[in-house]
């Protein structure tokens, strides 16, 4: 989720048709929308509460099932009474979440929560799109294949896992330049009302039919990996791709196994795939709000849930180490900096999962503090400046009570 020159838009013209939580689009090829997935028949059964056409899918979805024990989130919550001042003028955090189109708020302090509001007429169940809060996510599962030797070494070439790269490209780039968006592939992210190129074309062709596949399949080499940060949601989607080849697992499952259940979530999570089956992993992991604390739990305690280690302290640690390209002062984006898929905050030490319009699992880990914003935010880009004083305002306050 950069800060786009433009305000996208793609998510608003899309032309689906709900149901159930499940979306046909009209106008796919025969066959791709007559009917809602079988494996989706689940979704419908909960009648899944989603807000606003930003968080409609319009792909199928996998149910993705959580733990029998979640970890228990203790307190009611209320609203924080917390000001800052930005750009001169005193504000309060209640009047942000306002302005910013707010959809959900929850604050945690270690388990407690300390704050939580829904708009809208959104509630606990209610189930929102992360965006790219899901790039954080797949990149959770990435490391658990690799502590586990599914995946041998983060310098290993893409095309190690997923040959049919090769020749693209993605051909020889080593895993860590895609996790650090440095894959050197042709991709612009900046200006969603181009429809014909980058991240709107995907998500469009996407919608139609076309295999995720073979939009990675079609990607040229514009310099070479390792040496530039530039923002690319197919990068996301090609790390998806190698632990799929790898574990020889679906998404869908090896996230269900590896990190929603051990995690200790409480709600199904419902994973978009496009119609050929293969998980999106950039994008899309339909979840409540409570449950994206619980991530941002996860991550805060360093990995570990109940004394078990679900994902590797180190790959942890590392989420918000930034390399030489991807620092604040290189990549142009209100004073944040990118680690594995993860935005390193202007706060020393804080990080967040961020997604479009909105989204976001910030980690304060100097205040033991997670918190976590859903939006429909179209203003989103304007507001993220202001966003990172909110949140740092709203941490030390926590912490400090």
């Amino acid at each position: 989720m950069p800060i786009p020159t433009k305000v996208t838009i793609a998510a608003l013209v899309l032309p689906v048709v709900a149901t159930a939580g499940v979306v046909a689009v009209t106008g796919t090829a025969t066959g791709h929308a007559k009917t809602a997935n079988a494996e989706a028949a689940a979704a419908q059964k909960e009648q899944i509460p989603f807000p606003a056409l930003i968080h409609l899918p319009h792909y199928p979805l996998t149910p993705v099932q959580p733990s029998p024990k979640p970890v228990r989130l203790t307190g009611k919550g209320k609203p924080l009474k917390v000001g800052y001042t930005y750009n001169g003028t005193r504000r309060t955090l209640s009047d942000f979440l306002r302005r910013s189109s707010t959809l959900s708020f929850v604050v945690l302090r270690g388990n407690k929560v300390v704050d939580e509001r829904y708009f809208e007429g959104q509630g606990p169940t209610s189930r929102f799109n992360t965006w790219s809060i899901g790039k954080s996510i797949t990149a959770a599962a990435l490391g658990v294949a690799l502590r586990e030797g599914k995946i041998h070494a983060i310098g290993d070439p893409v095309t190690r896992y997923v040959p049919e790269l090769k020749g693209t490209g993605y051909d020889g780039v080593p895993l860590r330049d895609v996790l650090h968006m440095a894959s050197g592939v042709k991709w612009d992210e900046s200006n969603y009302f181009n429809f014909t190129t980058g991240a709107t074309a995907a998500q469009l062709r996407l919608a139609l039919g076309t295999p995720m596949t073979k939009v990675a399949g079609e990607a040229v080499r514009e310099g070479p990996s390792g040496t530039k940060w530039n923002y690319d949601s197919l990068d996301s989607f090609v790390l998806a791709w190698v632990l799929t080849k790898a574990t020889g697992r679906s998404l869908a499952s090896y996230v269900q196994e590896k990190i929603w259940k051990p995690a200790g979530m409480q709600s199904p999570l419902y994973l978009g795939k496009d119609w050929a089956g293969n998980g999106l992993g950039y994008c899309c992991y339909h979840a409540t709000s409570r449950d994206l604390a619980r991530f941002g739990l996860l991550y805060l305690n360093r990995g570990e849930v109940n004394g078990r280690q679900v994902v590797p302290a180190g790959w942890v640690r590392d989420a918000r180490v930034t390399v030489p390209y991807s620092r604040p002062d290189k990549i142009g984006q209100a004073g944040w900096g990118y680690g594995n898929q993860w935005w390193t905050a202007p706060t020393p030490g804080d990080y967040s999962a961020n997604g479009v319009f909105g989204q976001y699992v910030y980690v304060s880990p100097r205040n033991g503090v997670v918190i976590v914003k859903t939006s429909q935010d179209i203003g989103y880009s304007s507001n993220f400046a202001e966003l990172s004083v909110a949140f740092r305002s709203v941490a030390d306050a926590v912490g400090a009570a």
